[in-house]
């Protein structure tokens, strides 16, 4: 239900804005709000396209449907939610920093990015 999604990313930012203000860092929790605010973005604008039927997927710049708003979400959506950390990323962060879960295990974790043997190195 978007209600309950929106509803619950209104109250997440609410947390994100208290933590501002007492001086602190916002947490962790701002991980879950990407991940519901992106996959919702792109759920409404999926929907919007499909009651828009076959006008929806005409982007003539003389008529557009809607003023092309749909559209345009639809095809940004996928780089919305790769940038800031992907949706694998996310689920990591929340499972780890709010959940507790134990990390991935990386054998890697202590060697700089560059020093990572590759298969041509």
């Amino acid at each position: 239900n978007w209600a309950v999604k929106a509803s619950g990313l209104k109250y997440t930012s609410y947390r994100s804005i208290s933590a501002l203000s007492r001086g602190e860092r916002p947490g962790p929790e701002n991980s879950i709000g990407k991940l519901v605010a992106g996959t919702m973005l792109q759920d409404i604008a999926t929907f919007a396209m499909d009651l828009q039927g076959a006008s929806g997927v005409l982007t003539d710049a003389d008529s557009p449907s809607v003023g092309g708003q749909f559209q345009s979400i639809l095809l940004r959506s996928p780089s919305d939610r790769i940038a800031g950390g992907t949706d694998e990323i996310l689920r990591n962060i929340i499972a780890e920093r709010v959940l507790g879960l134990p990390g991935d295990i990386r054998v890697d974790k202590d060697v700089p990015f560059n020093a990572i043997p590759t298969k041509g190195r």
